[in-house]
């Protein structure tokens, strides 16, 4: 079996050639980088945002290095913060109530935590949608926060349009807790299988419908 396969461009033109181990190092690569510039928890939109932008020119042939998702990096960083600030407010208050849970001091817990599970995951997916949308946002002349805001409208536009995709962006989140679940050391490449599936649904959604 080829280890090169190909994918289309957003503008339709012929597939580019896609080396699958190359893809595969490449994305555990950006997801390690992305892991460490999200443990503010506040960089965490943007952390994404340069991951997905990063795996999108590593699969357009463009620029990869490592410099080049630092740059990506600290230009999502600014206008990001409001988003950011609520990301981790909204963590922290996951956190506490499935460590509650945990130990059964949770009031109503049969109702409080499947709610708590269902409105992280659907945050989780307007946030990788937000992250995918930043790039297109920042090509029309805006501002930082407009980039930002416009972004966070796109994805949450393409949340409920897209719901293919972000059927698709649940699954890569519920394998994702498997395998921390199965072994925790497992986390590392969270990131990693997010930023790729972000990056396919985005292109899968920008291609021409037969």
């Amino acid at each position: 079996m080829s280890a090169m396969d190909s994918t289309t461009p957003v503008s339709g033109h012929e597939p580019i050639p896609v080396n699958r181990f190359a893809l595969f190092s490449e994305t555990l690569l950006a997801g390690l980088l992305v892991l460490v510039l999200s443990v503010p928890l506040v960089t965490l939109p943007a952390a994404y945002a340069a991951g997905i932008a990063h795996l999108e020119r590593h699969l357009a042939g463009r620029d990869d290095s490592v410099r080049g998702l630092w740059r990506l990096f600290r230009a999502a960083l600014p206008g990001s913060w409001k988003l950011g600030l609520t990301t981790a407010a909204a963590a922290v208050v996951i956190v506490l109530n499935l460590l509650l849970a945990w130990v059964g001091q949770l009031p109503g817990r049969g109702v409080v935590l499947p709610a708590t599970l269902l409105l992280a995951a659907g945050a989780a997916i307007v946030l990788l949608r937000t992250a995918s949308a930043w790039t297109d946002a920042t090509g029309q002349g805006a501002t930082a926060g407009d980039s930002w805001r416009t972004a966070l409208h796109a994805g949450q536009a393409m949340t409920l349009r897209d719901w293919t995709g972000s059927l698709l962006l649940a699954a890569a989140l519920f394998c994702a807790v498997v395998f921390v679940w199965m072994l925790a050391a497992l986390f590392v490449v969270v990131p990693g299988t997010l930023i790729l599936a972000a990056a396919a649904v985005k292109l899968r959604s920008g291609r021409p419908r037969r």
